[in-house]
Parts: structure tokens; C-alpha cells; sequence
């Protein structure tokens, strides 16, 4: 299927690097988020282009890169690069198929492989056109606007600590932050705003999450109390059984922005929330659920019904996905390398913040390569 003259697909490698554990665990509203590990992905050609892709998903990317080895990457050898829609079309298939049944490929695994290894085709189609991605997909501007990604729940962590690591980020050259809220009680998780909006200022730009912590009442009460603190939005506001549902209530006299949709599984997902009228800006992550070439499709929902779009995490990615749209509003950036050191090693250089923003590499595709000797450093194992 597919096969025919032209660049064909030779290899395709994964590999798993995990970073050490933090000594004091981060937390989000409910649960810990553990120590970051990553799925680094490349896929060869015969014309010598080397694509490369990347996941940190936590749950899933040792199993996406135990499937790509045990034969998932043999769907992808012998196919044009050049043609991401059909080989993602031929990839994601797999998910509803009795292949997958058969050699006992779960299907949150399989989405993060298909949007990796999509990536890495993406990276090669730039590559072998001689653009960076931006560019390949539409070229909007070179500069995006980042958010530093923080302020999360830890031992210890008060006040003075909170204010103190927000003033950290500034220092970086960040103008943007968000923060964690839903943990604590709706009193203690106000001062910890309150005290946030105070260090940085009134005008910077400044995001809550609440991880899905609340119910639509918790949530009403929530919006109310925060409503004076000029948030440019609250994220995950609802818990995941009734957030389809319920968001299109809230938003409906919400005075604060609302922002959703990456942690969802598929593209279909996140074009519901548009569809019912339940964001003000969409949340979606490239490495997870639909590589470059669903997001794509997310991206133009956004822009023909008004919204913006501000992709999770991934900052060497989803700056290329902002910069190349019109609908392109901010980049989260996990700013604290004791959160996670893999990024800082792997795709830190060149993305400097100067006044909140980056200028987006130039270099063909995604301007990304994996350096080996950061890879053995964190070696996590094989597959």
C-alpha cells in the first residue's frame, strides 16, 4: 500500500531516556507528576534524511517504544516520508483493527507511536524541502510568545518559595506563567494566586490549572473567586466523566477564559470541544495524540471559529505549530530543570526567551537532533 518510486523509509529506531528522580515530588491538583521520561524516535531513509520525533508522556512511552521495535515500524518501513497523511492514515488504523488485539498493542501506546513517528516525517518533509516546519505549514510569523509552566504542589513549597520561583522564571526572560491551583483548599489556593499575581505584576500574563479537580459546582465557586486576578485563562476546570458536558455551562458565564483539550486521545476529541462551544482556547499535544498532521487539522478548526490554540508542553515542537497560524497564541515551557532535565540537555540550546518570547529556529524541519552523549547519560533501558 503506498509503495512506489521515490524516498522510501528504511529504519525506524526508539529509544527510552528517563530523568532522575526529584527529590521533592511535583505535584498537581491529585496526584504526583512522576519523573519525567522520554520516547526519542528517528526514522532513516534511503536519501539520507533522518527524521526525528518525540514523546515525554509518561505512561505510555516505554510501551509506544516497546511496539515500534516488536513490529509496529514495519507499517512505516517502505513508505513515501514524503506522504505523512497517508502513512498516518495507515498507522492510526491500527488502533481499531484485530492487528493490534493480535500482538497485544494497547491504544494509548499506539496514538503516542503514530504521532511520534508522524513528527519524525514531518521533520524529514522540512528537511528535504530545505525549510524549517514553520514555514512548511504556513509561515504565519517567526516569533512566538511562551509561558513558563510551574507552580506546582511540593513538600515544603510555601508562600515565599512560590513567589521566589516565579521571580526565577522572570529572571529566564519570561513575561508568562501558569501555575497549579486544586490541590488545596479554595481559600489556601487564592492566596496562592494572590501572592503569584502580586510578584509578577498586574499585567503579566498569568494561567491557573486545575487538572480537572473540581465539579461544576466547585468550578462556579472557583471562576467567582478567582475573577479579580486578570487570568488570561483557567485550565482543566472540570473532572474528566462530566468535562464535554458541563464546560459549555461554565464557559457560558465564566469570567475567565477557559482552556482544555490535551489530554485527550485523538484529534475527533479535541474538535468536540470546539464543536460545543466548550473553549476559548484550545490545548492539544502534537507528541501524543496526532502528531503534525492531526494537529493540523486542529489548528484550522480554531482559526475558523476564533479561537486560539496554545499546544501542552514540548516547546521545540509546538513552536513550529504556533508561528505557522494565525490562531497561534502562546507555547508552554516547562522552565524548572529540576522538573525536567531531559529538555533542558536535549532541546534547551537555541530556544532562549528574550522578553517572553523565542524566535523560532530556522533550521529544515524541526531543527531538532538527539545528541548521543545526553541519550547515554539518561539511558533508560531498552525498549
Amino acid at each position: 500500500m503506498g509503495k512506489g518510486p521515490g524516498m522510501k523509509v528504511t529504519g525506524v529506531e526508539a529509544r527510552v531516556v528517563q530523568a532522575p528522580k526529584p527529590e521533592r515530588e511535583f505535584w498537581v491538583s491529585l496526584k504526583p507528576s512522576l519523573r519525567v521520561y522520554r520516547l526519542l524516535v528517528k526514522v532513516f531513509t534511503d536519501a539520507g534524511f533522518v527524521g526525528c520525533g518525540t514523546s515525554s508522556h509518561q505512561s505510555t512511552v516505554r510501551p509506544a517504544a516497546k511496539l515500534i521495535q516488536d513490529g509496529f515500524k514495519d507499517l512505516v518501513v517502505g513508505e513515501d516520508p514524503l506522504r505523512p497523511e497517508m502513512v498516518w492514515d495507515r498507522m492510526f488504523r491500527t488502533t481499531y483493527r484485530r492487528l493490534a488485539a493480535e500482538r497485544g498493542w494497547g491504544k494509548a501506546p499506539l496514538v503516542t507511536a503514530c504521532s511520534v513517528i508522524d513528527m519524525a516525517l514531518w521533520d524529514i518533509l522540512g528537511k528535504a524541502a530545505g525549510i524549517p516546519l514553520y514555514k512548511l505549514l504556513g509561515g504565519y510569523t517567526n516569533r512566538v510568545r511562551v509561558y513558563a509552566g510551574g507552580g506546582y504542589y511540593r513538600q515544603g513549597k510555601d508562600l515565599a518559595e512560590l513567589r521566589d520561583e516565579m521571580l526565577c522564571f522572570r529572571a529566564l526572560g519570561y513575561d508568562a506563567f501558569k501555575m497549579k491551583i486544586g490541590g488545596l483548599s479554595l481559600r489556601e489556593d487564592v492566596a496562592r494566586v494572590a501572592a503569584v499575581r502580586d510578584a509578577i505584576g498586574p499585567e503579566s500574563p498569568l494561567m491557573v490549572d486545575v487538572n480537572g479537580a473540581w465539579d461544576l459546582d466547585a468550578a462556579r465557586e472557583g471562576v467567582r473567586a478567582l475573577r479579580d486576578f486578570n487570568l488570561t485563562w483557567i485550565e482543566e476546570p472540570l473532572w474528566w466523566a462530566d468535562a464535554k458536558r458541563s464546560l459549555p455551562r461554565l464557559r457560558a458565564d465564566c469570567p475567565i477564559p477557559i482552556a482544555e483539550g490535551h489530554g485527550e486521545e485523538s484529534h475527533f476529541a479535541c474538535m468536540e470541544f470546539i464543536e460545543r462551544g466548550a473553549v476559548d482556547v484550545i490545548q492539544f499535544d502534537a507528541t501524543s495524540f496526532g502528531g503534525i498532521t492531526q494537529s493540523r487539522k486542529i489548528m484550522g478548526m480554531a482559526e475558523a471559529h476564533h479561537l486560539r490554540f496554545s499546544p501542552h508542553l514540548e516547546l521545540q515542537v509546538h513552536a513550529h505549530l504556533v508561528a505557522a497560524s494565525p490562531a497561534g497564541f502562546m507555547v508552554e515551557s516547562h522552565a524548572d530543570p529540576q522538573r525536567d532535565p531531559l529538555w533542558f540537555d536535549l532541546f534547551g540550546a537555541g530556544l532562549d526567551v528574550k522578553d517572553g518570547w523565542i524566535e523560532v529556529p530556522d533550521r529544515p524541519g524541526l531543527g531538532i537532533e538527539f545528541d548521543e552523549g545526553t541519550i547515554a547519560r539518561y539511558a533508560g533501558g531498552p525498549a
